[in-house]
């Protein structure tokens, strides 16, 4: 008689810890919803491309900074 083969445990199973926490997750899906409505804006006032993302990405990374001291 021969044993089965074993079966590799599956990803993210009992002991093994989340690859995000609830609080990261939320702080940056916020962040990149505040710097996609920033950039879209940005370029809705100015027709500049590269001046929308900039600004998307400036108000996403202030966003991040800010929510993480917020949310404790």
């Amino acid at each position: 008689m021969t044993t089965p083969p074993s079966v590799p445990p599956a990803a993210g199973g009992p002991g093994e810890p989340p690859f995000m926490s609830l609080r990261t997750l939320l702080i940056l899906l916020v962040g990149f919803v505040f710097g996609v409505v920033s950039g879209f804006l940005t370029f809705l006032a100015y027709r500049n491309v590269a001046g929308a993302v900039l600004a998307g990405l400036g108000t996403a990374g202030a966003a991040i900074a800010v929510l993480n001291g917020l949310i404790g």
